[in-house]
This record gives structure tokens, C-alpha cells and sequence, in this order.
């Protein structure tokens, strides 16, 4: 078994989970849309390419390159998440499969893009290495990360507040730095490892635009898979404290006129093969 196998089997049936899929959708997915937005307007491909969406999820990036005339290919390995994705995208083409191995011939696309979704898988390197495999001499790879809590007031919040609140025996199985590709020098080592090199590493201003302070929170427990499954195994009083924290930090520092807006902001890594 790797390392992080057990990590990678509870993303695996979390994201397959069609209910979780749907709330994901609906709460959390904005932030994410945000950040693609920002990639592909950054990357700018351009129509007629090859293009795949890497971990393409909900499909709302396939949809927006297949506006753009690209060619596009999902792929995910999440059969909840490809239904949404050949609604919204019938005219590309989705595949269900492993990013860490992927079903594609060699030089198979001008443009990889991944909208926040390395960093759910449990061998990142491998699917790296399989990222530069599919792509052409020359291509273009980006993807985009969420930054840590030291940058982050969304994650600060709600991992200052898991910090300070929930029971220190309950742990979660081993698993990758979800924040790793946001440094620099980390990203710029393993896609160099991989045979990418680093053009950009730059940061996307995403935000969270809520009604109520409650709502963080709700997005966390309800709309997520690594947050949920830490906040489920908390007893009562700890998810308890954990909620109101986090909601007292949001009514405190992020009101604007008409609600509350949370910065959540993602890194754009943009590597050439």
C-alpha cells in the first residue's frame, strides 16, 4: 500500500458520493470557477487545440475552453461529478479515469489545464509525470492550488479554528501538503522533477461572497471531503465550538454592505513541457 493510499481511497468515495458532488456544486464551486477563470484567461489557448481538463470535475472549465473552440477532453475519475459535466459540456469529450494514469497516448494534447484538483490525488508526482507523458513538444501545463492558512483568511479561519477546538486524538490518515504547489519553490521542484518548467507562479484573487457568517462553515462541513471527514470524526461539543469560532471570526472581520465577502485565494502554476 503507498503512503497515502488510505488518504486516496476516502477522496476517491467522497467525491464519488453523488450528494457530496451536489453541495460541492452549490456551495463551494464559485471559489473554484473563480480560479479557473483566471487560468484560462492567463493561458489563453486558443481555438482548435487539443486540450484536456485534468480532474475536470463539475465540468464548468470544460465548458468555458469548449466556448473558446478548443477540443476539449474531461477526465475525471469521479462518475458523480462527469454526469454534471456532460450536461454542461455536451459537446466535449469526458472520459472516467486516474490522472495518475492517464488513458491517452503519448503528445496527445497542446493544453493540460487542472482547476483545483492535484491536490486531491495520492501520488502527485506520478500524475505529473503523466501530465508532461500526454503533453506535445512544447506544451502548455497550468494548474491552479488554494493557498495555505498563512496566506489564505479563508483556510486561517477554519484551521485556526480546528486548531483551536477539536480533539487532538482524533487524527486523519496520512496524506500530501494540500498546500504544497502554492510555494514557489516547492511547485518549480516537482514540475521541474517532472520535466515541466515554471513560467508563472502567480495568485488568483478569488473570494467567498456569503449572506450570513454561518456560511463558511456550512461550505467546510457540508461541501468538501478533507474538512468534512476531520469535522465528522469530532465529538459534538468540539464541531460545536468549531462552528461558532469560525463564524465569529467571519461576522468580526469580513463584513461588507449586503454580507460578508472571505478571500479565498488560489496560486496559478504555468509550466511549459
Amino acid at each position: 500500500m503507498g503512503e497515502f493510499e488510505e488518504f486516496g481511497a476516502a477522496e476517491r468515495a467522497g467525491w464519488t458520493d453523488g450528494d457530496v458532488a451536489a453541495r460541492y456544486i452549490a456551495q463551494f464551486a464559485d471559489a473554484a470557477d473563480q480560479a479557473m477563470t483566471g487560468m484560462i484567461a492567463s493561458v489563453s489557448p486558443e481555438s482548435a487545440q487539443a486540450v484536456l481538463d485534468l480532474c475536470c470535475g463539475h465540468g464548468a472549465m470544460t465548458s468555458a475552453l469548449c466556448a473558446r473552440g478548443c477540443r476539449v477532453t474531461g477526465l475525471d475519475f469521479s462518475s458523480a461529478m462527469l454526469a454534471h459535466a456532460a450536461q454542461r459540456a455536451p459537446e466535449a469529450e469526458f472520459r472516467e479515469g486516474d490522472a495518475q494514469n492517464l488513458p491517452f497516448e503519448d503528445a496527445s494534447f497542446d493544453v493540460i489545464l487542472s482547476n483545483c484538483g492535484i491536490m486531491h490525488l495520492p501520488d502527485q508526482p506520478r500524475a505529473l509525470a503523466e501530465a508532461r507523458r500526454a503533453l506535445r513538444p512544447k506544451g502548455i501545463f497550468a494548474m491552479t492550488v488554494w493557498f495555505g492558512p498563512d496566506v489564505s483568511p479563508s483556510f486561517r479561519i477554519a484551521f485556526g479554528a480546528m486548531k483551536a477546538h477539536a480533539d487532538p486524538s482524533v487524527s486523519a490518515a496520512p496524506q500530501p501538503d494540500f498546500f504544497q504547489f502554492a510555494r514557489r519553490d516547492v511547485a518549480e521542484e516537482m514540475l521541474g522533477e517532472a520535466g515541466l518548467q515554471v513560467v508563472t507562479h502567480d495568485t488568483i484573487d478569488c473570494v467567498w461572497h456569503l449572506d450570513t457568517p454561518e456560511q463558511l462553515f456550512k461550505i467546510y462541513s457540508e461541501a468538501t471531503v478533507r474538512m468534512a471527514m476531520l469535522l465528522s470524526a469530532q465529538p459534538a461539543s468540539a464541531v460545536e465550538a468549531i462552528r461558532q469560532a469560525m463564524t465569529e471570526a467571519v461576522a468580526r472581520d469580513y463584513a461588507v454592505d449586503g454580507g460578508y465577502r472571505v478571500p479565498i485565494p488560489a496560486a496559478l502554476i504555468i509550466a511549459r513541457a
